[in-house]
């Protein structure tokens, strides 16, 4: 009897240049997106019940959720908390212990068939979060801890109804081709008025919690000197930046370019406790990188 898929909302995260850090850098990297992703949804109200699984990507991972969680809350609750536990991440830390992530949202039918997950759905997603133009915002955006690439479907159902708390404005529409897939996807960063990054407008700095969560009466955000990188993300840029899919895959650079060793200082510049994370709340995970595309 064949494998009978379910419907699922997907979330994908991907480490900015992850491939670029030493071992145990990534390592401890990983730790810390895992302790993020897990705060994000106790704050987003996502009970673990309805999580079926989180598969881990080596530089990222994806969850699966039962669809009795909204999308919008996923969309504006559990974007908003993870660009705050980001944010957070950066005031501790400094350049080489930066975390920026890409996210992307999708959803449709997936299966287990005993060693992973499969489905056309979870592939979309993946190559979602490995968008070109997702990887150039989010290097432009260096006010933000993330960029959120959302599929079309998903723009339909949720961000094209303008919600009070997701604006639709604050998205912008891109060509999303990969392989197979010939659509549109939709970029949106917290704290711009729209994504920025290669052909998109000039836009006014906003309040980092969106434009519709932004504090009432909040002061205007202080001018920006010219030159240089500024902003609580300014350690997440660094001054040769490389566009790294994770592993051994580099794009723009070779793996002999990428530097080698650490210091020996403390990954997030002050202290470092050594709390590993705990990896049997994660019993869902799937080897290698499910659905990345073969």
């Amino acid at each position: 009897m064949g494998i009978k898929p379910r419907y699922h909302l997907i979330v994908v995260l991907d480490i900015e240049r992850f491939g670029s850090r030493t071992d145990p850098l990534q390592q401890w990297l990983r730790e810390r997106l895992y302790a993020i992703v897990d705060e994000a949804l106790r704050e987003a109200g996502i009970d673990p019940t309805d999580l079926e699984a989180i598969g881990d990507r080596g530089d990222g991972c994806f969850l699966l959720i039962r669809p009795t969680v909204s999308k919008l809350d996923l969309t504006t609750r559990f974007v908003d908390a993870l660009q705050a536990s980001l944010r957070g991440h950066a005031q501790r830390g400094n350049e080489r212990s930066a975390l920026r992530v890409r996210v992307a949202l999708h959803a449709g039918d997936v299966a287990q068939d005993g060693r992973g997950w499969v489905g056309e759905a979870l592939n979309t997603a993946c190559r979602l979060v490995d968008l070109d133009a997702l990887r150039t915002t989010l290097a432009a955006a260096d006010r933000s801890g993330l960029a959120l690439a959302v599929s079309s479907d998903w723009h339909s159902a949720v961000v094209h109804h303008d919600y009070p708390e997701l604006p639709a404005a604050g998205f912008r529409e891109v060509p999303f081709e990969a392989k197979e897939i010939r659509s549109h996807a939709w970029l949106y960063v917290p704290g711009y008025d729209e994504p920025p990054g290669p052909g998109a407008p000039t836009a006014a700095p906003r309040n980092p919690a969106g434009p519709a969560r932004a504090a009432t009466g909040s002061a205007p955000a202080p001018a920006r000197p010219s030159g240089g990188n500024h902003g609580p993300f300014a350690g997440a840029v660094f001054h040769n930046p490389q566009r790294v899919y994770g592993g051994d895959h580099y794009e723009g650079v070779t793996p002999a370019e990428v530097r080698p060793g650490h210091d020996g200082t403390s990954y997030d510049g002050t202290s470092y406790d050594g709390t590993s994370y705990d990896e049997t709340s994660h019993d869902g995970t799937s080897d290698g990188r499910t659905g990345a595309g073969a």
